[in-house]
């Protein structure tokens, strides 16, 4: 995979988020709130955008590594220069596309004073939440855990492959 790629969207992702971190902490519910309910609004979106991004990237990266390893032969096919930016493209088409919902009224931004950010109202719409949690949190960590489970599985295989093979020739030597 072109690294160049991947660290560009990593750090487009993490200007996002700390624009996420800072603008509630910095300016407090009622200076944030105050006239510019607009400011919260983008910040909850490029909050929510850059953490969809930033977990669907690791879940590519992990993609990546399993067919690099186990795969590699396909690998060259696979992870091609036009092949690789079209993929983080739509990694980010995807972010987008499940912080849309907030702008068309299925749910809505608001300023969390737990967190002191301003993030989708999760109290709104519960199936919102739902569709947030099962495709934009967990379908990237399952993603991540199994190709990770399947690369350690390749490596002790080989690794037990390799140790067969040294223990034959010392007995065949002996």
């Amino acid at each position: 995979m072109n690294t160049k790629f991947r660290q560009f969207s990593l750090i487009i992702k993490g200007k996002f988020y700390w624009l996420c971190v800072t603008e509630g902490t910095v300016m407090g519910e009622e200076r944030l709130l105050t006239g510019r309910e607009w400011l919260c609004t983008t910040a909850a979106s490029f909050c929510i955008v850059s953490c969809i991004v930033s977990l669907f990237t690791i879940a590519f990266i992990g993609i990546n590594r399993y067919l690099y390893v186990c795969w590699h032969a396909a690998y060259d096919t696979v992870f091609t220069r036009s092949r690789t930016v079209a993929a983080i493209f739509s990694i980010w088409v995807v972010g987008v596309a499940l912080d849309l919902p907030n702008h068309v009224g299925w749910s809505s931004h608001w300023f969390d004073t737990k967190t002191q950010k301003c993030l989708w109202d999760r109290t709104i719409a519960y199936h919102y939440t739902i569709l947030f949690v099962v495709v934009g949190m967990l379908l990237p960590f399952v993603i991540t855990i199994l190709c990770y489970w399947r690369v350690f599985a390749h490596i002790r295989v080989a690794k037990q492959r390799i140790l067969r093979t040294q223990l034959q020739v010392r007995v065949l030597e002996d």
